[in-house]
């Protein structure tokens, strides 16, 4: 437990390094800071997470596509909502602070489930 802690703590904290600069730039967020971008980090992460942990290990024997599907969407959705909300923008800003990591955090996982496929 203390481990998934750590992880949810110290991959928030990587995530708002990202976020940040990506919500002031081109989402155009200007209230934009580093504890607030940690806090829709941390609050999406967990919501990750308890997405996964209520879903369970069942969509992968639905094969690759579908895991990398609803792990774009599990993650991402969270995001955008939470962002929304903390950061106190409109729906369009909070997408575009996002897009850009999303698509390549996108490209990435398709790398990976590629090389074990």
């Amino acid at each position: 437990m203390k481990s998934v802690l750590f992880a949810l703590l110290f991959g928030s904290l990587l995530g708002a390094v990202i976020i940040r600069p990506l919500a002031k730039g081109v989402g155009k967020v200007e209230n934009a800071t580093f504890v607030n971008s940690f806090i829709v980090c941390l609050i999406s992460n967990s919501i990750y997470f308890l997405i996964w942990y209520i879903v369970g290990s069942e969509p992968v024997s639905s094969g690759l596509m579908t895991v990398f599907v609803l792990n774009l969407l599990f993650l991402s959705v969270p995001f955008i909502i939470v962002g929304k909300f903390v950061w106190k923008t409109e729906w369009i800003q909070s997408v575009k602070a996002n897009f850009i990591w999303i698509i390549l955090y996108a490209v990435i996982m398709g790398y990976g489930l590629d090389k074990l496929s």
